[in-house]
């Protein structure tokens, strides 16, 4: 097995893995939205909001980082 085979499944399962986590915060929100906040002990939307919260509270070098990690996240 050669270099850029391990590459890629390695990648393969990061990409699956992320997948599958931002389907579990979709489904979190979803279901905060839908049962009210706090369903299952999980404050998803009041946990998003303290990280971009923090994000901006940096200033111009949080909202710089922000806005990289957010164009980072939609190339996948």
């Amino acid at each position: 097995m050669n270099m850029k085979n391990i590459f890629g499944v390695v990648t393969d399962a990061v990409t699956g893995l992320a997948g599958v986590l931002a389907g579990f915060v979709s489904l979190g929100v979803l279901s905060e939205i839908v049962f009210g906040a706090g369903t299952l002990g999980i404050n998803v939307i009041g946990n998003i909001s303290n990280i971009v919260s923090s994000f901006l509270g940096g200033g111009l070098t949080g909202l710089l980082t922000l806005i990289v990690l957010c164009g980072l996240w939609s190339d996948k």
